[in-house]
């Protein structure tokens, strides 16, 4: 099982740049760049941390695929 997201794509519906999303999280852009490409995972307290700066749940951010 793989976990997909769609990060990128809620990130640039709300004019936000990587940057910006970094620091509204606590993270740094890096982090943010490979959580989107899918070389890293994000961890709990970071996909927490991004659903609740987005206003969205978990689930409408990141998916388990199986």
């Amino acid at each position: 099982m793989a976990v997909t997201n769609n990060l990128k794509d809620i990130r640039k519906k709300r004019n936000l740049n990587q940057e910006e999303l970094a620091q509204g999280t606590g993270t740094c852009s890096k982090t943010v760049s490979r959580i989107e490409c899918g070389t890293r995972n994000a961890s709990l307290e970071v996909a927490l941390r991004m659903a609740k700066y987005l206003e969205l749940s978990v689930e409408d951010i990141f998916e388990l695929e199986e």
